[in-house]
């Protein structure tokens, strides 16, 4: 009896110090990442595939809300790979060549793109993010599979990132892209990965012409606005200078006609050159951007991608996250999003950053709240119940410490909108505590761009934060115990942690570019952050309008570890929330 209670006794203590232990261990975080994940996008809309011939005027052959792009005409005439988003994934298809018999082809959750045909029609080779790659540095590596999509393997060694492949006539080499965001050269390569060799500097983009016997690519010209064509010989011999203004070039079979992108105007056109005669035959006209073209083995047809007109945005849309986590993820139709407390509704900016848009999960009852002008609303956040408040930055999104930018709030309903700062200083990223009692926010009111935490109620304000630095869009932890936010203090953005009392100071992440918009997962362990660490996912032709160099969304677990990618593709993607899933 002494024995069993001596036993007791020493299990209560255990159990006592173990969770003692535990609930002062910060950073005592386990279990899979959950929830709903709302992130904007500065990706296009409404891309589907159309095709021209000298015979027959421009018809869509893909009709479908998600992206449908970069398509490739298979050396037998028979099939059209392609790229589509239809799955919530960056995913390869095929499908006749009228559109019909369409079949996924990859199932997997990062990027599949830009694919290219062997000679024989049986391999595709393309460009994947499936491989990890160092802080900075593209995921984007080289791969081939069946025409069917099965046997998937590695070509290239992860050293570089790869873009834009091609596969030669003769079926002995590929040509494509390597580099990084500000240049990409010219390479060859065998298909078993062996002989990668350096062709041309400053080039990308390539097809194969006089039977595998030169490549014609696109150059960036000296001035840096525009692209030109070139060809050279495979062993580097006999560079010239094809075209002006001109980019994306698909040779046929022959290699005698070769499909183009014409830069210039308003619009990008598709026209293709004629080799032996020099002539060029605008194969486009209409009023928009049209991209990426593949002509056909005969050089008659042609196949490109523009943007369908008179489609309607979704309000959002549900995308695919990494198997290792139970997250999912939602892209609406506007940026800077926040859950309410009970996780049912979501306020946004829309409309070029002019409104602020409240809606249910699901996309439902979507109605305006609050109406701004150009690009001057962001930095969304919800105050809890019984004073529901949606607080944002109102001013210029991108200005000094000195600029006037100050705080509003305003009911969820539209009502009552009122002013929190008043100060002639830059104040924005207002977060709320969890109870609602104070708010955290980015203020230029002493000079730099620091951390602040204001009293709602007597709107007193101390300082969070100091240092000849800046640090900005700050968020509250659900559990009240931490603010995560980034700061240029160790350089480049980077995501640091603190106590709201200014202890605990920590940096969480670097590294590989901007690391900004960090915001806690609902239980406090997990931080979602927008990062440039995976480098550009595509050729810089193919996204000229990106306002900044473009990010995909991490997470990561408040201990450091767990770091995981959940958005794979070639568009700036940030701003996100993160809240429970009640559905």
């Amino acid at each position: 009896m002494r024995n069993a209670l001596r036993l007791s006794n020493w299990l209560c203590l255990y159990l006592l110090t173990h969770i003692i232990t535990k609930a002062q261990d910060p950073f005592d975080v386990t279990g899979r990442a959950d929830g709903i994940i709302a992130f904007a996008s500065l990706g296009p809309q409404h891309w589907d595939l159309y095709a021209s011939s000298p015979e027959e005027e421009a018809q869509p052959i893909t009709r479908h809300p998600a992206l449908d792009y970069n398509a490739a005409y298979s050396p037998d005439g028979n099939r059209i790979a392609f790229v589509s988003e239809r799955h919530g994934n960056v995913d390869l298809y095929s499908m006749a060549t009228d559109g019909s018999d369409q079949r996924r082809l990859t199932h997997s959750q990062p990027m599949d793109d830009h694919p290219s045909w062997s000679p024989d029609s049986k391999e595709v080779v393309f460009v994947s993010t499936r491989i990890a790659a160092p802080a900075g540095q593209a995921w984007n590596q080289l791969f081939v599979m069946d025409a069917n999509g099965d046997h998937v393997r590695p070509l290239s060694d992860g050293q570089a990132a790869d873009y834009s492949p091609a596969w030669s006539p003769r079926g002995d080499l590929i040509a494509f892209a390597s580099g990084h965001s500000q240049a990409e050269d010219l390479f060859l390569i065998k298909p078993d990965g062996t002989e990668r060799r350096l062709l041309m500097k400053n080039g990308g983009w390539p097809t194969f012409v006089d039977g595998g016997e030169s490549v014609v690519f696109h150059r960036l010209n000296d001035a840096g606005d525009a692209w030109d064509l070139w060809i050279v010989s495979v062993d580097g011999s006999n560079a010239k200078r094809l075209l002006e203004k001109a980019c994306m070039p698909h040779a046929s079979a022959d290699g005698s006609a070769i499909a183009f992108v014409q830069q210039g105007g308003d619009h990008h056109q598709i026209a293709v050159l004629h080799r032996h005669t020099g002539e060029v035959s605008p194969r486009t006209s209409a009023p928009t951007t049209h991209w990426n073209p593949t002509i056909a083995p005969d050089g008659k047809r042609v196949i490109y991608h523009r943007t369908t007109p008179g489609q309607s945005t979704p309000n959002q849309r549900w995308w695919a996250a990494p198997p290792e986590t139970n997250v999912t993820m939602m892209q609406i139709d506007g940026a800077f999003p926040a859950f309410s407390k009970d996780h049912t509704r979501i306020a946004f900016t829309s409309q070029s950053f002019s409104k602020v848009d409240v809606m249910k999960v699901d996309g439902s009852e979507r109605h305006t709240v609050f109406q701004g002008t150009h690009r001057s609303l962001f930095g969304m956040t919800w105050a809890p119940a019984p004073h529901e408040r949606i607080a944002f930055g109102h001013g210029v999104l991108f200005a000094s410490a000195a600029a006037e930018v100050t705080i509003k709030s305003v009911l969820p309903d539209g009502r009552e909108t009122s002013t929190i700062t008043t100060d002639s200083s830059n104040n924005g990223f207002p977060s709320y505590a969890p109870d609602g009692s104070e708010m955290v926010f980015r203020s230029g009111r002493d000079g730099g761009k620091n951390l602040y935490i204001m009293d709602t109620a007597t709107r007193a304000v101390r300082r969070l934060t100091n240092g000849a630095w800046t640090d900005t869009m700050g968020d509250w932890s659900p559990d009240g115990q931490w603010i995560a936010f980034s700061s240029t203090r160790g350089g480049d953005y980077e995501i640091w942690i603190v106590r709201p009392d200014g202890s605990g100071l920590r940096k969480l992440i670097g590294g590989g570019g901007r690391n900004t918009h960090p915001i806690f997962s609902p239980n406090s362990d997990w931080v979602v952050f927008t990062s440039q660490r995976a480098g550009f996912s595509a050729e810089r032709v193919s996204q000229p309008h990106q306002p900044q160099p473009y990010g995909d969304l991490f997470i990561i677990r408040l201990d450091g570890s767990g770091l995981t990618r959940l958005t794979h593709n070639s568009f700036e993607e940030g701003t996100p929330a993160w809240g429970r899933d009640v559905r």
